[in-house]
């Protein structure tokens, strides 16, 4: 008896795109961001104000599929989860393989939406958008420097309680817009923009959904897309195969990277007690790579609309944006963890009562203030005894 459980059930018509037309080349795979534009032209696409500093310029592959989502995505059950036709989607993606027709590369540039003659559903659509972005190399950041960067800012400022709550927020936005900032290719930072902005919309659309109708009665709302679900969906996309080759570790505050807090110091008997046992079994400090940046890609999501307002007043998205590096951007997140404690602001002052009991110009006698008593016993005055019986 097979206990296996098919995911996702093909239909006929899947089955046989693969018999009747053979696989073709992936010629969109691994290209980079000038390439795709090269292959498929560029479009703009438009998000509300609050989740984009200013219109994207995007390939139109890019721009087609997620202009498509903006309109339609938002209130979709499962989207990005639920896989779309593996027909549908292989028809939308070869659409945009021009494979070096000219006539079919004037033809993706000319039409910034998706074909009328492929009729996709929002599932499908939404299966080519992340198929598009599995094809770029880095993933949707591009660099393993800014995720690092951004590494640093969701460890360094995660629960500080020396930060209020809006000022860690805007803190964060900040730097995060810094970072995004430094990135070299205009195309790579409006494509960052496109799909957090389009993520930000789709995850505060489920989150302000009504749990409860005006009966008190739960509503289906389980399938809609929140930032948490949209994290673990898109975390593995963050950058990529470029997640393999990155190194986490353990760190001090004063390096910039803090992924998971250290155990706590045991007892002398607990240690030695144990170690026999580490002795033994050595086991090597390991960190879950992918709950990192499905974390990452969560603070992102959450924070998109704060960070909107920090790249609109540093203008992020200017072409000839001249910023601070990842470099410095790392010193800045370093300061702010390092900053003064709250100890080290405190400051003595005397008590109100003695302003009360002399008068603001009234000079300090040093007789005002009692002496202590000595340790050593005082020396008596001697008296002689003819002095003793004249008294």
């Amino acid at each position: 008896k097979s206990e296996k459980k098919a995911s996702h059930k093909r239909s006929v018509g899947d089955l046989a795109m693969h018999i009747v037309h053979p696989a073709k080349r992936d010629s969109l795979k691994d290209e980079d961001l000038q390439s795709l534009v090269r292959l498929c032209g560029k479009s703009m696409l438009y998000l509300p104000s609050e989740y984009a500093p200013s219109s994207l310029v995007l390939p139109t592959c890019f721009r087609a599929t997620a202009q498509y989502l903006v309109q339609h995505a938002a209130d979709t059950r499962g989207v990005f989860r639920i896989p779309g036709s593996v027909r549908v989607v292989g028809s939308l993606y070869d659409y945009y393989c021009a494979e070096g027709d000219a006539n079919e590369i004037s033809s993706t540039i000319r039409c910034p939406n998706l074909p009328q003659h492929i009729k996709a559903g929002t599932h499908d659509v939404a299966s080519t958008f992340k198929r598009f972005l599995s094809g770029l190399p880095g993933g949707v950041l591009g660099s393993l420097a800014l995720f690092d960067a951004l590494v640093a800012i969701h460890s360094q400022l995660k629960g500080d309680p020396e930060f209020t709550r809006t000022k860690q927020t805007k803190l964060r936005a900040r730097l995060i817009a810094l970072a995004i900032g430094s990135v070299k290719s205009q195309f790579r930072r409006e494509l960052i923009c496109a799909v957090f902005g389009l993520l930000c919309l789709i995850g505060r659309t489920a989150e302000k959904a009504p749990r409860e109708d005006e009966h008190g009665r739960p509503l289906p709302t389980a399938d809609l897309m929140g930032y948490s679900a949209l994290g673990i969906v898109f975390g593995p996309l963050l950058v990529g195969d470029l997640l393999n080759s990155y190194t986490m570790k353990l760190a001090d505050p004063t390096t910039g990277l803090i992924l998971f807090p250290v155990t706590p110091p045991c007892a002398k008997r607990e240690r030695r007690r144990s170690r026999a046992v580490d002795e033994t079994n050595p086991r090597a400090l390991t960190v879950d790579k992918i709950h990192v940046a499905n974390s990452i890609t969560e603070m992102l999501i959450t924070h998109w609309r704060d960070v909107v307002k920090q790249m609109r007043s540093l203008g992020v998205l200017k072409t000839n944006m001249d910023g601070p590096t990842l470099a410095e951007i790392q010193q800045d997140i370093q300061r702010a963890s390092l900053r003064p404690s709250a100890s080290e602001s405190f400051v003595i002052r005397k008590p109100a009562e003695w302003s009360a009991l002399r008068p603001p110009s009234a000079p300090f006698a040093m007789s005002e203030s009692p002496a202590p008593p000595s340790p050593t016993p005082e020396a008596r005055e001697c008296v002689p005894k003819s002095a003793r019986r004249l008294t």
